[in-house]
């Protein structure tokens, strides 16, 4: 590979590792290293398929729909699919992953505030939010250059702490198969797979920009190569840092007996870092956290707004831009006062359920781009009804 196509791959691999790294995401590792204890080389296999490879798969089967997620999704039909966009949006916006962001935030910074509610924390984060937002195309820039820079040096550091203090694994009631079962679920909750076919659209423009994409010999000669080597860098930095979030909570778990989820990442930097230096590490969390809100609500009312609102149904919404915004971190922080735990509770189940069938859509998405491979609803509706049948009686 020539030197350019080498400096194209790092860079969209750079870029593909701060997409998946959302700042909400970081507690699952903690918490399948404490689950898991001694059993973390196994477990750490099952959360490698589906938080790493699983997103990669999507990332790429829409990359080669140009972005375009509502095509990539209409495969399956276009009301089956238009609902899917819908829900996923949902999922990952106002009754998902922006509401355990802002709950993530809270737990950083509610020990240095012991009388802040989650529900004003909730309300005043929200209102926060949306004043960003309104000058989004000064302030993220900041901050995505400040803030994500400085949690990863965070996480680095808290790491190589907990690797120098050194700790013993616990003993696990898990076996290997079990534990690569659970790196398997937590995987799912983590719903990189569904983030990256709504982001991959950056991806896309970066490539055929850099690489000259314009005909499907290109993708085959120049895309697929280059996006391989992206996804062995940015894939391979999100594991290190998944792998040494599941030791560092096993090895110090401990000091993490009782805590709720929200604050396990809080209680192990005060662990490992001290109380004083533990502040600049929290703080640098809950912020981060809140810019992560700020980029997925942008994201989503900018898929409601330009997709959704032009189809037929969608022209029927009678709000503006704005009020989109608005009633989007209204519901967010309605939901935020479910609290974690609670959130955790109805998500996980739809993960369960669907994330296999859209894996086995972009598979059938990837192999139709490539090479025309026709069949789709068969393997995606077998897949779904199949995971309903078996798992509808356990969440019931």
């Amino acid at each position: 590979m020539k030197l350019p196509s080498i400096a194209v791959a790092w860079s969209t691999g750079i870029a593909i590792f701060s997409m998946f790294f959302g700042s909400g995401n970081v507690v699952f590792p903690l918490l399948l290293g404490q689950m898991t204890g001694e059993q973390i080389p196994w477990a750490l296999v099952g959360l490698t398929i589906t938080a790493v490879g699983a997103p990669l798969l999507g990332l790429l089967g829409c990359v080669l729909f140009e972005g375009d997620c509502k095509q990539f999704f209409y495969r399956i039909g276009e009301i089956p699919g238009y609902f899917a966009v819908l829900l996923i949006l949902a999922l990952l916006g106002p009754i998902g992953v922006m509401p355990r962001c802002f709950i993530v935030s809270y737990g950083a910074i509610q020990p240095y505030f012991p009388d802040l509610s989650l529900g004003l924390f909730s309300i005043l984060a929200g209102f926060i939010t949306l004043i960003l937002i309104a000058r989004r195309n000064f302030i993220i820039p900041i901050l995505g250059y400040v803030l994500s820079p400085l949690l990863i040096l965070t996480l680095i550091i808290i790491i190589i702490v907990s690797v120098l203090k050194v700790g013993v694994l616990p003993e696990s009631n898990y076996t290997p198969l079990t534990a690569i079962k659970e790196g398997l679920a937590v995987g799912y909750d983590t719903m990189d797979l569904l983030a990256s076919l709504f982001f991959s659209v950056s991806i896309w423009m970066l490539l055929k920009e850099k690489l000259n994409i314009s005909s499907l010999s290109d993708v085959k000669s120049k895309l697929i190569p280059t996006y391989v080597v992206a996804s062995i860098i940015g894939g391979g930095l999100l594991g290190i840092i998944y792998v040494g979030l599941c030791y560092s909570a096993a090895a110090h778990h401990q000091a993490l007996i009782g805590a709720v989820p929200e604050q396990v990442l809080a209680n192990l930097a005060v662990h490992l870092l001290g109380v004083k230096f533990a502040v600049v590490a929290n703080i640098a969390i809950g912020l981060a956290c809140i810019t992560t809100v700020m980029s997925l609500a942008v994201a989503v009312v900018d898929v409601i707004h330009v997709e959704i609102m032009n189809t037929k149904i969608g022209a029927k919404i009678p709000f503006s831009y704005g009020w989109m915004m608005v009633i989007t971190m209204v519901i967010t922080v309605i939901f935020s006062n479910l609290g974690f735990t609670s959130i955790m509770k109805f998500l996980h189940p739809i993960m369960v359920v669907c994330y296999p069938a859209i894996i086995v859509l972009t598979i059938c998405n990837i192999l139709y781009k490539l090479y025309g491979f026709q069949y789709v609803k068969l393997p995606v509706y077998g897949t779904l009804f199949a995971m309903l049948a078996w798992k509808l009686p356990v969440i019931l």
